[in-house]
């Protein structure tokens, strides 16, 4: 009888054991919130740049996001788009909240010296734009007037060194999040200063009385930036030979076309 009972206090204690194994085994479907397999990344941008990026029905559209869609999917990557405002997205990344950022942002040397780019993705010059029944047509015919551009960005960095250089004497605006064309729609400037890629494009779509000075003094050339570590340098690599398979294969081409109605996606100079 004492036998019996030492078998059966044994086999319970054998069988708590297997329980608790049980129940701190991961489970394998359990991935918190990341796909088997996948590498994720994250992917900031303010979704306030349309067509590039920008935000409709709770959904984040635009070329960037179709362009980011299809990297993901040639290096199996599982992808999040993170939204902030544009001033932010920088701080963003260097504080690991965010992998890249998506915002047609500019190669300078400054932020080469600072992040891994990837290959370039897009290319376009920064004008100025003013209104079409405006007397304006050259730089120095808005010498001394209200100029709006993106806080914080490599146009904002551009326009000071023009209206430096030229002695120009702009009032600067900078605007996060608003629709500098719209701004200038109504009025409230007497030029905008942006890619012409975005502002021509959103003029068409919206039929806005505003034209081009053509007076294209800065080339930009649009990449991808990651931190200068170990995953930055991975992520830079893996994301420059899926596009340069999407520009040999002409899907590059193919998302520009669809977003701008032109190809963006070689250089130009």
């Amino acid at each position: 009888m004492k036998f019996k009972k030492t078998l059966i206090s044994l086999l319970i204690f054998i069988l708590g054991i297997g329980a608790v194994a049980c129940g701190n085994k991961q489970d394998p479907a359990d991935t918190s919130g990341q796909a088997e397999g996948k590498v994720k990344l994250v992917v900031g941008t303010s979704a306030s740049y349309r067509p590039w990026a920008f935000q409709e029905n709770d959904e984040v559209k635009g070329f960037e996001m179709d362009v980011w869609k299809e990297i993901a999917k040639r290096n199996d990557y599982e992808l999040e788009f993170k939204l902030g405002q544009f001033s932010g997205l920088v701080g963003m990344l260097d504080a690991g909240e965010i992998d890249t950022v998506a915002h047609q942002m500019s190669i300078t040397k400054e932020r080469e010296e600072k992040y891994n780019f990837s290959e370039p993705y897009a290319y376009s010059y920064y004008d100025l734009f003013v209104a079409e029944d405006s007397d304006y047509k050259t730089k120095e015919d808005l010498r001394g007037q209200k100029v709006g551009c993106w806080l914080g960005g490599n146009g904002e960095a551009t326009l000071r060194q023009i209206n430096e250089e030229y002695d120009l004497g702009f009032d600067i605006v900078t605007f996060d999040g608003t629709s500098i064309e719209g701004e200038l729609a109504i009025g409230r400037l007497a030029a905008l200063w942006q890619g012409e890629i975005k502002t021509k494009t959103t003029i068409e779509e919206n039929n806005l009385d505003i034209r081009q000075l053509n007076e294209k003094l800065v080339y930009e050339i649009n990449a991808y930036p990651f931190r200068k570590d170990e995953a930055g340098e991975k992520f830079s690599k893996e994301v420059t030979e899926a596009l340069k398979a999407m520009r040999e294969d002409g899907a590059l081409e193919e998302l520009s076309i669809k977003w701008f109605n032109i190809d963006t996606t070689k250089s130009g100079e």
